[in-house]
């Protein structure tokens, strides 16, 4: 368990590679978009089944952060967030300077965006999933 003097109970290191984690799991997700935009996947009932689809295309992300950075057991949830914080930086700089990355038009653009936030709610969700105590 942290200390309680601990403000985020992270080495610089580690730190540094949530962040770089977050960030490259962005990227992905963003070439995703692009991709699954261009195929038409955000239109209609398959819009349904690409939100569907995040919900378990995240968990290997969350294991592999956990994998990597090794936080113990109640900083799981944590390391998510920040995680989930440098894409969402990400994100919010490219939607409103570099739009083109997720693809033509402002439908696909928008499309975009929110698949990513959805997938940034989810990666938090299931960071506290995993972080819970276990009964």
């Amino acid at each position: 368990m942290s200390s309680p003097n601990e403000r985020v109970p992270f080495t610089g290191q580690q730190l540094m590679t949530i962040i770089v984690i977050g960030a490259a799991f962005w990227f992905v997700g963003a070439l995703l978009c692009r991709m699954i935009g261009d195929m038409g996947w955000f239109d209609g009932p398959a819009r349904f089944l690409v939100y569907v689809a995040i919900i378990p295309g995240t968990v290997p992300a969350v294991l592999m952060l956990r994998q990597i950075v090794k936080p113990t057991a109640d900083q799981l949830a944590l390391a998510i967030a920040i995680a989930t914080a440098a894409a969402m930086v990400l994100d919010g700089i490219v939607l409103a300077w570099l739009p083109g990355l997720y693809g033509p038009g402002s439908a696909q653009t928008a499309a975009s965006g929110a698949l990513i936030l959805w997938g940034a709610a989810v990666a938090i969700m299931l960071g506290c999933w995993f972080n819970r105590v276990p009964q």
